[in-house]
């Protein structure tokens, strides 16, 4: 009885109610038929436990779309994404086993979901981080309209607001207690030396680093000097944002500029923001990080063994130097090696010559190589003996370490690194000779020396700020050595990248890196938030797919500020060693010895250059002019202040100034090739050709001149000399897209779209940021008709250059062929605000309103199109349909004309023209018209038809026929031309 009872009531406490007007209910459990029951009246019996009823409403009802939170939609950069936006769908009773199935319990709801997370999943390249476009929303429009139609939906109405990303909440958990990164920074380290080393086994601890993680190349930023860059590295943002620009700084005083120090970076680094997090850091030799900063661990900075243009630390003066500051006395100073005491045998090893005692070495020059070579030494064997010993006395569970000595060692010997280069003395490229490779194995030696001990734990990270120029590309013209000329010309903008060890995917494929992503996949390896503003990623590609659904990366709106640093009661760091380091500066000429000058040339030259790739044109130009007011013979100044005018559309202005830089042996190379771009551009080969050519008598291996010389020799109609210079430009240069771009153009124009596809992808490789490549093989794949895989390479382009207007504006013109009219035109749109001084797409919406028949709209967007570029043929045809569809031929007439004096335009206005003429009944000029076409190269077989109606009328039979026999073997199938034509030779 009482078992009755309570099967009663358990049966009882089951019954729910429905509104069978409203909704209907399917109950699911073990005992029913297929698992599951369709409740369509006012009750339904689903007892708790191991039955459940769901209910559906019958009527269609707005849902808002799953956010990131809820969708966790897996994002390449390891985050998490959904969407912000609203969406109308009804359930379809009928199929409730689908709908049922496909909700997973969740009702429609959870039908949605799973819609959302089968097609949010399957956008193109980048949608996940792009903003809304109409193409976006309408791509996920349609996949979600297929896949909810797969589980019993039907979808009504869809509104996209946002791509939301997964966001950190406030009062989160701290780092993962498992997290061990160890960063190690190498400067100007390039694979182009270290992979030899490589091959030869000449770097093992790197080698097994790459075998059981990934390699890729990291792109720099510009200026490409060690302060700037690994700043950026250290905090993930630009040079603008965090101050760092140069090795000094003005005086806000008005007094002489002094060192760069950690009081002028304005943005927080990712070692403060980790010990905010609780994770203990240890940071050693990074640049510009005295006075030391408080951090939960220890720091110690770069003042310790300041290795550049020979200056020397005084080890008695303590101050800033160390977090903390009892650090100093206890671990550092007693770790520190002094150049003088580096003995000769020390150095003897790197030598390759007959000579092998330091007396051997008269040459004052030479001996000082020596010396700062036994600096670099002494730099490097005291950083690593003061990161191991710090290391394993605190235990960190992030650590930086910082090692110069691979960008100074190239500095000083690089130019006598095989093979020799013309002008260097045979003794000292015999002795000198080896020292750059045998100093990267001794990095190699160092890289070891820091991961001996270390568990399976640990995520190791090795970076180069840049690339160091070897083999023949050296330059010839510049000195590669600090204070002795250009130096920077000596270094690349790819450095290296290698991540190995755990959470590392071992050989995944990076296509691109920059030096801003080391910042957010550090953070993210400790489960901490990025920031939203960093213009950086999360190399998530390269992270375990378990570590990152465990931990997936997310993100916080705020700029974290910056901490604590060392000053005096003004408030302003405390640099005891200033005046020392400046004397030194400014007797290697880095500081000018007018005292009334604060501002050095290479502060105003990097502040400028900062500005300028901040997109801040007019505060570039002033602050240029001012460094040449001040330094009137500078010409890294000149070429700067000429290519920020040239990015302004003033090219008369930069002219001058590149002449003047073309003057001076460390900028003639580059005012060389920019000067032939100017004739190029102004359709002088003749002159551009004769300085790319002097140019490449000081400099054969530079890579990017010889690839100006191939389009002139191109354009020349010389194709077998111009790709012999594209050839040789890529084999110079690894990194040479522009070259490869080429190659691929002159494969298309053959008719090899298989070797047009090669070289573009492999331009791609070369430069994942050169826009071109992308453009021509999205063109390849539309010659192929493989419009959606053009479509994706578009979008996988924007997500490098969003603001790209020739890349919108291709985009858009695919989405029109489509008849996708909303899409190209919002695309259109983009371009234009992207670059205003762009004209085609201002035609382009033209094209859209003249197709909508606003001839008012189409000619205000054509007229701004041809203030832009008053020869622009294609907008000229474009003024003319609407001048005809205004009733005023002789307009139209006009501006055909106008058109027809535009190469890329001549055949087609020309074939117009001559249309308009005929219909007027001028005979005589409709032939010319269209004889000017035919000539142009149309190959119509209306245009030839029409000229023979032409000549025919002009009674010149001969001429009749033959434009119609010459359409008739474009055309065979037209008959009834066929049988005027045999009318016409009977005759």
């Amino acid at each position: 009885m009482a078992a009755a009872v309570l099967l009663l009531a358990w049966l009882l406490a089951g019954l729910r109610e429905l509104d069978p007007g409203q909704e209907f209910g399917v109950v699911d459990g073990p005992l029913l038929p297929g698992g599951a029951v369709r409740v369509t009246g006012s009750l339904a019996l689903a007892p708790p436990g191991p039955y459940r009823l769901t209910r559906y409403p019958r009527q269609a009802i707005e849902l808002e779309l799953p956010s990131a939170a809820e969708a966790l939609l897996a994002a390449p950069d390891g985050g998490r994404y959904g969407f912000r936006g609203r969406i109308t769908v009804r359930a379809q009773p009928e199929r409730w086993r689908e709908l049922h199935a496909g909700a997973a319990g969740g009702g429609l709801r959870g039908a949605l979901l799973g819609a959302v997370r089968t097609a949010g999943s399957d956008l193109p390249a980048g949608a996940e981080a792009g903003r809304v476009t109409v193409a976006l929303s309408q791509a996920l429009h349609d996949r979600l309209e297929r896949e909810l139609a797969a589980r019993g939906v039907e979808l009504r109405r869809f509104t996209l607001d946002a791509v939301d990303r997964l966001m950190a909440e406030a009062g989160e958990a701290p780092a993962p207690e498992d997290a061990r990164v160890l960063l190690v920074g190498l400067d100007g380290a390039d694979w182009e030396i270290l992979d030899p080393l490589l091959e030869q086994g000449r770097l093992p601890n790197l080698k097994r680093l790459i075998d059981d993680g990934v390699r890729a190349k990291l792109r720099s930023i510009t200026p490409t000097l060690s302060p700037v860059v690994w700043t950026s590295v250290a905090t993930g943002v630009e040079p603008a944002r965090h101050g760092i620009l140069d090795f000094l700084v003005e005086d806000p005083d008005g007094g002489q500029s002094q060192p760069v120090t950690s009081a002028q970076r304005r943005a927080v680094t990712v070692w403060e923001l980790l010990s905010r997090a609780g994770v203990t850091v240890g940071v050693v030799g990074w640049w510009a990080t005295w006075p030391a900063e408080p951090v939960r661990g220890y720091l110690v900075s770069d003042r310790i063994a300041y290795q550049l243009f020979g200056y020397r630390s005084d080890p008695a003066d303590s101050r800033g130097k160390t977090w903390p500051p009892e650090v100093y006395e206890q671990v550092v100073a007693p770790r520190i090696v002094a150049p003088d005491a580096v003995e000769w045998d020390r150095v003897r090893p790197y030598l390759g010559g007959e000579r092998t005692t330091l007396e051997a070495f008269e040459d004052p020059e030479e001996r000082k190589l020596l010396e700062e070579f036994r600096t670099l030494l002494a730099a490097g064997e005291s950083y690593l003996s003061i990161a191991l010993a710090l290391s394993e006395r605190e235990q960190p569970r992030f650590e930086a370490v910082y090692f110069e000595g691979t960008d100074t060692i190239g500095h000083l010997f690089m130019s006598y690194r095989p093979p020799r280069l013309p002008g260097v003395d045979a003794r000292r490229f015999a002795d000198f000779g080896p020292m750059v490779d045998r100093y990267y194995e001794t990095a190699d030696d160092y890289l070891g020396r820091l991961l001996a001990g270390r568990g399976e734990e640990w995520t190791v990270i090795v970076i180069s700020d840049h690339g160091f120029v070897s083999d023949e590309k050296r330059p010839r013209l510049t000195d590669s050595r600090i204070g002795h000329g250009a130096a920077a010309d000596w270094h690349r903008r790819f450095g290296m990248l290698v991540l190995s060890g755990a959470r590392v995917r071992a050989g995944a494929r990076i296509e691109e890196a920059t030096v801003y992503d080391i910042a957010p996949t550090v953070l993210a390896l400790f489960g901490q938030p990025v920031p939203r503003s960093w213009p950086g990623r999360v190399l998530g590609r390269a992270l375990e797919p378990e570590f990152l659904e465990r931990h997936p990366v997310r993100y916080r709106a705020d700029d974290p500020p910056r901490g604590e640093m060392l000053a005096d009661a003004e408030g302003r760091p405390v640099d005891p060693e200033a005046a020392a380091l400046v004397e030194k500066l400014r007797n290697l000429g880095y500081v000018g010895s007018d005292p009334g000058r604060s501002t050095s040339v290479t502060a105003r030259n990097n502040a400028g250059i900062a500005l300028m790739t901040d997109g801040r044109y007019a505060e570039a130009e002033a602050t240029f002019r001012a460094g040449l007011a001040d330094n009137p013979d500078q010409p890294s100044l000149m070429m700067n202040l000429g290519v920020t005018l040239r990015l302004m559309g003033r090219d008369a202005e930069a002219r001058p100034l590149f002449e003047r830089a073309f003057r001076y042996a460390n900028t003639r190379r580059e005012a060389g090739h920019l000067l032939a771009e100017l004739h190029i551009e102004a359709g002088e080969p003749a002159q551009a050709k004769r300085y790319l050519l002097e140019v490449l008598q000081g400099e054969p291996g530079a890579a990017e001149v010889r690839t100006s010389l191939g389009t002139v020799l191109e354009a020349e109609g010389r194709i077998e000399e111009a790709e012999a210079e594209y050839r040789r430009a890529a084999e110079l240069d690894p990194n040479a897209a522009k070259a490869r771009n080429h190659l691929g153009g002159l494969a298309r124009r053959r008719g090899d779209a298989a070797a047009a596809e090669r070289w573009y992808e492999s331009a791609i490789e070369a430069d994942p940021y050169f826009m071109g490549a992308y453009n021509n093989l999205a063109l390849v794949y539309q010659d192929r008709g493989e419009m959606d895989r053009a479509i994706d390479l578009y979008s996988r382009a924007l997500v490098k250059s969003p603001n790209n207007a020739v890349v919108l504006n291709n985009l858009a013109s695919l989405y029109y062929g489509r008849n996708e009219l909303d899409q190209a035109a919002a695309l259109w749109r983009r371009a234009v605000r992207a670059d205003p001084t762009y004209p085609s797409p201002l035609n382009n919406l033209a094209g859209l309103e003249i197709r909508r028949e606003n001839w008012g709209a189409a000619a205000r967007l054509l007229e701004r199109a041809l203030e832009l570029e008053p020869g622009y043929g294609d907008a000229r045809m474009n003024l003319a349909l609407v001048h005809r569809a205004r009733g005023d031929g002789e307009a139209a007439l006009r501006e055909l004309r106008l058109a027809a004096e535009d190469p890329r335009a001549r055949g087609r206005a020309l074939a117009q023209v001559g249309y308009l003429a005929f219909q007027a009944g001028r005979y005589p000029e409709a032939a010319e018209a269209l004889d000017g076409a035919r000539a142009a190269g149309t190959r119509d077989p209306a245009v030839l038809n029409l000229l023979g109606e032409s000549y025919r009328l002009l009674q010149r039979e001969g001429e009749a026929a033959e434009a119609w026999r010459a359409s008739l073997e474009l055309d065979p199938g037209q008959q009834e031309l066929r049988q005027r034509l045999a009318e016409l030779e009977r005759r």
